[in-house]
């Protein structure tokens, strides 16, 4: 039978399905469901720093209610205070209990202090690695692209010099050289980089003439743009790259294999076609392996990435001229 084992951020893994944090590490038996279907590791939903300060806004207005009326009733319990980042790492030490495959943390934090705070607490819980979900919308005309990656870097640093447990990052595409991002990331001494992160956009309701957002899963056509950055670095950095977004099927995770990433992370597709889809995906992978001859991932990966074809510039600008002289 095919071997699948492969690693994310070095971490060894028995296939290369990692579910993405997701609401799916909400409950205890989907998660079990996740490792009994045959998953490679987990992704526990993200701790945001941004939910833990309006959770304590939230309380403080709660319990302030009436105050202004009954000034003297204040005094009547004692002080409450919004507990951080306590439930969640919590809740990241029960799910260590309750399965044996690898998991990751995925942090996002504000405040410089808290994301060396907040990662070694989750090191502490017993994760196997960790996430670091750095995004933030960048909308000042006067913060440059060098103050943005610096801040990157300095964020990576600081974790990187307290935790001992291997480190990824999962970026964004949106940096004006993401080959140089992600070099100075590898350099550095992150283990692991994934391509890419997925933002929620906003929309407007022209009925009701009000902003509104909503979730809505990845499509398919979507996994071509981690692909191309993944064929492109692959050889170029030592850190394990990722796949995440569009991945449905066994076929889109052969081809980021053969694009050079180690593993692939998959959320939507779950929700769709249900948990144990999982199964179904690697047991495609399989057959198509066998099919092929081939005993083990490394014998396949990156063999279609840009270093190894035999037109390179096909990964860049020669495509659009060719389909232009080719297009109807």
């Amino acid at each position: 039978m095919a071997d699948l084992r492969t690693t994310y951020a070095g971490v060894p893994l028995e296939n290369p399905i990692v579910v993405a944090a997701c609401s799916l590490s909400g409950m205890i038996d989907d998660i079990k469901r996740v490792e009994q279907a045959g998953a490679g590791a987990m992704v526990i939903k993200s701790l945001f720093e941004e939910q833990i300060i309006w959770e304590s806004l939230k309380l403080e207005e709660d319990i302030n209610v009436g105050s202004e009326s009954f000034g003297e009733s204040i005094h009547y319990f004692p002080p409450l205070k919004h507990a951080g980042p306590k439930q969640h790492l919590m809740w990241v030490e029960k799910t260590r209990k309750a399965v044996k495959m690898p998991l990751f943390g995925s942090l996002n934090a504000i405040h410089p202090g808290n994301w060396v705070s907040y990662a070694k607490q989750m090191e502490v819980a017993g994760v196997n690695g960790l996430e670091l979900n750095v995004y933030a919308v960048q909308n000042s005309p006067d913060r440059t692209a060098a103050d943005v990656e610096k801040s990157l870097y300095e964020i990576v640093e600081q974790v990187l010099a307290q935790v001992k447990i291997p480190v990824a990052v999962k970026l964004s595409p949106y940096y004006t050289s993401v080959a140089n991002v992600a070099g100075e990331l590898d350099r550095r001494g992150v283990k692991a980089l994934v391509l890419f992160n997925r933002f929620i956009q906003p929309d407007l309701d022209i009925n009701t003439e009000l902003l509104r957002t909503e979730m809505k899963y990845s499509q398919p056509c979507e996994m071509r743009l981690p692909l191309r950055w993944i064929a492109m670095l692959y050889g170029r950095i030592k850190a394990d790259l990722v796949a995440t977004s569009g991945v449905h099927d066994s076929e889109g995770m052969i081809k980021q294999l053969l694009a050079g990433a180690t593993a692939v992370q998959i959320a939507s597709t779950l929700y769709t076609r249900g948990i144990e889809y999982i199964s179904t995906m690697l047991e495609g992978v399989r057959k198509w392996m066998d099919n092929r001859s081939y005993r083990a991932v490394s014998d396949f990966r990156g063999k279609v990435s840009q270093k190894n074809v035999t037109d390179p510039s096909l990964y860049e600008r020669a495509q659009y001229v060719k389909i232009l002289m080719t297009a109807p």
